[in-house]
């Protein structure tokens, strides 16, 4: 093997490592760091737009506290379209995590006084990810 095959062959090793290292969990096991997630899709009332978008802003401090929660977006797709997208390491986190204040104060009171209709929730397992650290 000449010296340039073998050098590219070493940084794709590395590459490969390293990668591998940023999503490995202590003690073994899957090496991924999410692995399901949830989609929840949210359509506002007409004039109740900015109150989602604060809502999900507020949503985040709410997670922030929620260990399991590897990710969290709250998103706008269009003018009274809004999502949230997380994920999470396991089943156990995202039950954890549909038990937190955000998905209660969602059921609870603002989806009646905030939203079109009830959230769509629908679960998902995660396939691939690219997070940082």
């Amino acid at each position: 093997m000449r010296r340039r095959e073998f050098l590219a062959t070493m940084g794709t090793a590395a590459a490969i490592s390293s990668t591998s290292q940023a999503f490995a969990q202590p003690g073994g096991g899957n090496t991924q760091k999410v692995n399901v997630a949830n989609y929840v899709a949210l359509e506002a009332k007409p004039g109740k737009e900015e109150a989602v978008a604060e809502f999900l802003r507020q949503g985040k401090a709410w997670v922030e506290a929620e260990p399991a929660t590897i990710v969290w977006f709250g998103v706008r797709l269009g003018p009274s379209t809004f999502a949230i997208f997380d994920a999470f390491p396991d089943e156990a986190g995202r039950q954890a995590h549909m038990s937190g204040k955000v998905i209660a104060a969602l059921l609870q009171y603002k989806a009646g006084d905030l939203l079109a209709q009830p959230p769509s929730i629908q679960k998902a397992d995660v396939l691939a990810a690219k997070l940082p650290g």
